[in-house]
């Protein structure tokens, strides 16, 4: 075994919160050409980059004013290798079984890497760019929710007890700073034949990250997030994966708020990409629900007003012999 974990449990799984272990049921009608891996839930309402931006911080204001920032001193971490990479990264944090304590992940070779990531070795450049993006980079995430709810919760606020009789609306302001690594280290090996070699890689998971991951991880089955082409039909699978499974009653999508979260337009942008970029959103939910997640309970309102959710079966399995976790075959 080449790679090598610090302190993880052969093919463990640690306990996550109560939305997300729902994700679990057991489903006897699967076959064993799949794996398991994990994502930030946070990563599932708002995302990396498509491409190549060449900035250093990237902002994106995802759904349940959620809004995430960007941030590395060289680039941001972008598109569909940012992607599987990021999908390892937590995966590695959530089975690693120690809470909020760095992890060390270590592969001899950048072929090994590729192995965990499924990728042929053409994708070495790829995932080598992804990983000096990923290397000092942070992210910061800010969100605002808004509930309606009895003053007498908050009587504490008011002199003399003189709290409204009436509800209040209260908006809870979260924010929160993380960096993805410690640490990054590899060896590039130049043996003048102009085709050199990578390895001897070291990967501290910063404790913060770690943390983060184990309370707020959701699964996905990683052979389709990887054989799924574009970067925002990544996105729309591990949201749809995510969010169908949670719902309790069917809960509507306007046009314009897929359009905020998946595919953004500039203010300057021409009047009618807002339509062009829905209508790439439709084609890749249909995609998605035709070859990848049938299981998904969706309708598309046929005026162009959104979508409808349901309530669906999940696709991801864990605890299922035939489904097995992206680290446990290196």
């Amino acid at each position: 075994m080449s790679k090598k974990i610090k302190d993880q449990p052969e093919n463990s799984l640690v306990a996550l919160d109560d939305s997300v272990g729902e994700l679990f049921d057991l489903d006897s009608g699967r076959e064993r050409t799949k794996s398991l891996s994990f994502i930030p839930s946070f990563f599932t309402t708002a995302s990396l980059p498509f491409r190549n931006v060449h900035k250093t911080v990237f902002v994106r204001k995802g759904s349940q004013g959620l809004t995430l920032t960007l941030t590395s001193p060289k680039n941001v971490p972008f598109g569909k290798y940012g992607r599987l990479l990021l999908s390892v990264l937590t995966t590695h944090a959530v089975i690693v079984g120690k809470t909020n304590l760095p992890v060390l992940i270590e592969y001899s070779s950048l072929a090994d890497l590729l192995k965990e990531l499924q990728l042929p070795k053409q994708r070495g450049t790829d995932i080598r760019e992804q990983l000096e993006c990923f290397s000092n980079a942070a992210f910061a995430f800010e969100q605002k929710s808004t509930e309606v709810t009895s003053a007498y919760l908050f009587k504490h606020l008011y002199e003399d007890g003189k709290y409204p009789k009436s509800d209040v609306k209260v908006t809870t302001h979260t924010t929160g700073n993380i960096r993805f690594t410690e640490g990054v280290q590899y060896k590039e090996v130049d043996d003048g034949s102009k085709d050199n070699k990578y390895g001897s890689f070291k990967i501290f998971l910063s404790g913060e990250f770690v943390g983060f991951c184990q309370k707020h991880a959701v699964p996905i089955d990683y052979t389709i997030y990887k054989n799924i082409s574009s970067a925002v039909g990544k996105d729309i699978y591990a949201w749809l994966v995510f969010r169908n499974h949670a719902i309790k009653d069917p809960v509507f999508v306007p046009r314009k708020r897929l359009v905020e979260q998946f595919m953004p337009v500039d203010e300057n942008s021409n009047p009618n990409q807002e339509n062009v970029n829905y209508g790439r959103i439709i084609e890749q939910i249909k995609e998605i629900k035709e070859k990848f997640y049938p299981e998904a309970n969706i309708t598309i309102d046929e005026s162009g007003a959104g979508i409808t959710l349901y309530k669906s079966p999940t696709p991801v399995i864990a605890n299922d012999p035939r489904y097995a976790l992206i680290t446990s075959d290196i």
